[in-house]
């Protein structure tokens, strides 16, 4: 595991940042407030003199436990390319016009491989490992890595997403690193298959520009999950 949290961390550190006082509004919990370091990150102030950062606080879980699923179902288009992952059953098919793979370096990792957006500034990497790691848990491993690098790192979005069969975690992590602001928008997966993160990144300031490309290319996910023969009487 000590592997798959070195292959994403970001190359690059962030300054300390300093608690400010700065337009606190209230809270939906009693008697907290809230407030933004001079770096810009949230935080909840509480009554007795003790603070957590924004994003640390989880919202109530929707009604039926944990996080919504979103429909309908994606479905890749099976005209466009598949690209086949050499660790774990991935794969993602993806249009050449937009996206072009980068050539791995000599050395590289077996399990990563990273593409570029042909009209502009946007990046997308898959990280695959044989390794069976709880989708749950990656979430964690993935906010931990991105706060190594950016302490102030925060995920400003997550829900369950249907793609082409597979129920994966998607998320948005947004920080900053030599005070440029960045985002991750990324689906994460841990099963049968194998582990995959599988993400998209750009400035903040761009992200709207290409968020349709990043989506469009995330869900050409295909996880290939097989099935456990039944036990033989």
């Amino acid at each position: 595991m000590k592997a798959l949290k070195t292959k994403i961390m970001l190359y690059a550190t962030l300054a300390v940042l300093a608690l400010a006082a700065a337009a606190p509004s209230v809270s939906a919990q009693s008697g907290a407030v809230r407030a933004r370091t001079e770096g810009g990150r949230e935080v909840i102030l509480y009554p007795d003199g003790t603070w957590k950062y924004a994003s640390d606080v989880r919202p109530p879980a929707p009604a039926g436990g944990g996080i919504s699923v979103v429909a309908p179902v994606v479905k890749a288009d099976p005209s466009k390319t598949l690209f086949k992952t050499e660790r774990g059953s991935f794969g993602i098919r993806y249009d050449p016009s937009k996206w072009q793979p980068a050539r791995r370096p000599a050395g590289g990792e077996p399990g990563q491989q990273s593409f570029n957006l042909v009209r502009g500034d946007g990046y997308a990497v898959m990280i695959t490992e044989e390794l069976h790691i709880p989708t749950n848990t990656l979430r964690n491993i993935a906010l931990e890595n991105a706060r190594a690098a950016a302490p102030d790192a925060r995920i400003v979005f997550e829900e369950r997403r249907t793609v082409n069969g597979r129920e994966v975690l998607c998320m948005k992590i947004e920080g900053t690193i030599q005070q440029i602001p960045f985002i991750y928008y990324g689906y994460y997966y841990g099963g049968k298959a194998g582990t995959i993160q599988m993400l998209t990144y750009t400035g903040q300031s761009l992200f709207a520009k290409y968020e349709a490309d990043f989506t469009e290319f995330l869900n050409g996910l295909e996880i290939y999950e097989q099935e456990t023969p039944p036990a033989k009487p």
